[in-house]
């Protein structure tokens, strides 16, 4: 091997199959499919007995995730040097333990942070963005296909119990949402790949996540694929442009941006009513008004990573107790990221978006056929979901190991782009 280098595959490293299995199995538990539906039953309800017997399936794809990195150890300093920002930001919730309300909880979830980092460095490390779409057709599109099923051959599963909106083969109905908002994504990201049977299987993922997210009523859902589609456009029109043309379509696109979310903040509770909608956004702008005083409270460091929401935490218990229901987080990414790692997190987390966002604008315009829209609809869905829930720098969730990989690969790929990287340190990742 010259450099650092990760050629393919079954030949001369006989393991690449492996990788693929460890991938794909890590990510159909992080998106909570079957498992905790079976283990919860019809009610929907996990006991903490419950958590603790699923986190258990995790521990075999942790153990193969770290032997799989540890035997590419360039491989793996390269991305963590290519990213610097990332680095620090997943390192900041283990330090958080200093100043943590509850050091114990917080460095538990720490370390499953870490370990399920870990899925996100292979994957962007050893699997190109062609390559994570084929990888995620058969697991989110698979997840997906089978809740719909479900929804016909088991309905006393599929539904939920109490408005009978389809949850299929997940434990609640905004999950399916996400899960297939991202399927929608996926189908459109493959509809530019250059092989036909490819494409055709995007214009599947498109059926079935379209039909998934009506039937799961998620409003969420709904509005990240919406906002990735839209992210998805902007960069295609920016790629299609040179010179001062695409400095022109920049500023256009930035100044619709801020009218548009400058709309929704203004102007979304006035609109959910008129459409009959919960302007309480199912109980979350009440909470939202409990949570930013205690933001105020500790504005630099926060109260310590994955903390705040514990039964450790007397101002939690006060919270759940005015708002009237036991909430697990603040349902919205950027207050949460405020409340465990603070404005300093949230800074790291601004600055490690822009710089994907940028990198993936580049990436496109110089290789639109592989797979980098993926990677940039990806970051701009996660952007749009967490403003009504929380995945930011969540352990084992579907979500942000997604936005990481999508952050990671951006990165990895970049330097190179430019011509910053000697030809013999070049990350070549497998060709499937």
């Amino acid at each position: 091997m010259t450099g650092v280098t990760s050629r393919p595959t079954s030949g001369r490293h006989g393991l690449r199959w492996i990788e693929w299995f460890c991938v794909g199995a890590a990510l159909f538990l992080f998106s909570g499919a079957l498992f905790p539906l079976l283990q919860a039953g019809p009610a929907g309800i996990l006991t903490d007995g419950d958590r603790g017997s699923l986190r258990r399936l995790s521990l075999p794809i942790y153990a193969l995730t770290v032997v799989l990195l540890i035997r590419r150890p360039a491989l793996m300093g390269v991305a963590l040097r290519r990213n610097v920002p990332m680095l620090l930001l997943i390192l900041l919730p283990l330090v958080s333990a200093f100043w943590s309300i509850s050091q114990t909880i917080t460095l538990r979830r720490s370390v499953a942070l870490l370990l399920s980092m870990g899925v996100a460095y292979l994957m962007a490390t050893r699997f190109t963005p062609r390559q994570q779409i084929l990888l995620l057709i058969p697991v989110l599109g698979g997840a997906t296909l089978l809740s719909l099923i479900a929804a016909v051959a088991l309905p006393h599963l599929a539904y939920m119990p109490d408005d009978h909106a389809l949850r299929g083969i997940f434990l609640h109905k905004n999950v399916l949402g996400w899960v297939a908002s991202y399927t929608v994504m996926l189908g459109l990201a493959a509809q530019h790949d250059t092989m036909r049977g490819i494409r055709q299987a995007g214009w599947a993922m498109l059926g079935i996540g379209s039909v998934a997210v009506a039937l799961s009523t998620s409003a969420t859902g709904l509005l990240s694929a919406m906002f990735g589609w839209s992210v998805f456009l902007s960069v295609r029109a920016i790629t299609r442009k040179q010179g001062m043309a695409r400095i022109t379509v920049k500023l256009a696109l930035l100044v619709t941006a801020i009218a548009v979310f400058s709309a929704l903040f203004i102007g979304l509770l006035p609109l959910l009513e008129f459409l009959g909608k919960d302007a309480t956004l199912t109980g979350r702008v009440p909470l939202w008004h409990l949570v930013d005083p205690e933001i105020v409270h500790r504005p630099l460091l926060g109260y310590g990573y994955g903390v705040f929401w514990s039964e450790a935490n007397p101002v939690a218990w006060r919270i759940w107790e005015v708002s009237g229901w036991q909430a697990p987080h603040a349902h919205n990414g950027y207050r949460d990221l405020l409340l465990g790692v603070g404005s300093v997190g949230l800074v790291l987390f601004g600055l490690v978006t822009v710089r994907a966002l940028r990198q993936g604008t580049d990436l496109c315009s110089a290789e639109p056929r592989q797979g980098w829209l993926w990677c940039v609809a990806t970051i701009g869905a996660s952007l749009a979901m967490n403003l009504s829930e929380s995945t930011f720098l969540m352990q084992n969730d579907l979500m942000w190991v997604l936005f990481a990989t999508a952050v990671l690969t951006l990165s990895l790929r970049h330097a190179e782009l430019k011509g910053r990287v000697p030809a013999h340190l070049r990350l070549q990742q497998a060709a499937a």
